[in-house]
């Protein structure tokens, strides 16, 4: 079979110290985030039709992790797992669980991290592909596909064809990004700050974008679903899926928080956290000349929050958009 054309040409080929940096930098996904992907997947089919307001369709208090795993929580598969952190923390509540990721400097850094999941049995780390999943999945199917910020890279045509062959009935497919990085609006300067990091992310980096971020950067709004892909995957009904979206544009759903968290940085925390991104490395690889000396685009960007915060802290957090899909029985 062949592989589409992957849109991604930054992580896939990281080297080994930039995977270690982006396991270091880029912390795990939220608990609650975890806790309503679970609490979808335990949801009978009925009760989590769309019909309903998704926020209502049902509960996300989570079950504690089962022990032993209970079938439908047998298998885990996390696509474009990067060093593993979501696959680590959902391969608790499964007996067995695969990460898999185009890059070979990200699961080495998995496989150094290492993971087990709630039956003990350790993390599978598999070098592969989203779109060719046949070389990736265990005989005999999995359960669960997870994908956090990932989807967006993907040929979403072959994925849905793909994610088809290898979940088995009543299995669920979880999808989610988390969207810029806001200031808490509780900081007295916060709107000052935020200028600052829109003008890095929107104008400075702005070259060094791709289509796919923007699919990330506006919720997955314009992400092709399985039934209006080319050809329809109609495995997944419409009628059971649903969509979470949260802190939209840093405008904090419950008044209080961001849905993820949010955490408290300093600028060179921030420094360290935006070089993770993909439009900076592509930028430094743009201006060679200029990373490490204070012309580098991350840098001059936490300068200038410098100047508005001091050596304080700032919490910092991100909107959150979650797509859960339910395979037909």
């Amino acid at each position: 079979m062949a592989i589409p054309t992957p849109s991604d040409p930054t992580f896939r080929s990281y080297s080994p110290p930039s995977a270690t940096a982006y396991l270091q930098h880029r912390g795990a996904y939220s608990a609650p985030l975890y806790s309503e992907i679970l609490a979808y997947h335990h949801t009978p089919p009925e009760s989590s039709s769309s019909s309903s307001p998704p926020e209502s369709a049902y509960s996300s208090t989570p079950p504690a992790p089962p022990s032993p795993p209970t079938p439908h929580l047998h298998t885990l598969l996390d696509l474009g797992c990067g060093p593993g952190n979501s696959t680590r923390a959902l391969a608790l509540h499964f007996q067995h669980a695969t990460g898999a990721d185009p890059s070979e400097a990200m699961i080495a850094t998995a496989q150094a991290a290492g993971g087990r999941t709630g039956s003990g049995k350790a993390v599978r780390w598999v070098v592969g592909e989203a779109e060719a999943l046949e070389r990736v999945v265990p005989e005999g199917g999995v359960d669960m596909i997870t994908v956090g910020m990932a989807a967006h890279w993907f040929d979403m045509a072959s994925f849905w064809a793909q994610a088809d062959g290898v979940l088995r009935g009543g299995g669920t497919v979880a999808l989610w990004t988390v969207a810029s990085l806001y200031c808490h609006p509780a900081h007295p300067s916060a709107p000052l700050i935020q200028a600052h990091l829109f003008n890095l992310e929107r104008s400075v980096l702005a070259p060094y974008s791709l289509p796919p971020l923007e699919l990330s950067r506006n919720y997955y709004d314009a992400l092709p679903l399985p039934w209006s892909s080319q050809p329809p995957v109609t495995s997944f009904p419409a009628s059971l899926f649903v969509r979470k979206t949260w802190d939209r544009d840093g405008v904090l759903s419950d008044g209080e928080d961001f849905f993820g968290g949010s955490e408290e940085i300093s600028v060179d925390d921030l420094e360290r956290q935006l070089g993770t991104a993909s439009m900076v490395t592509r930028w430094r690889e743009a201006h060679p000349e200029l990373v490490g000396t204070e012309k580098d685009c991350v840098r001059e960007c936490a300068g200038r929050i410098r100047e508005v915060v001091g050596d304080g802290k700032f919490r910092v957090g991100g909107g959150t958009v979650l797509l859960l899909f339910r395979k037909r029985a």
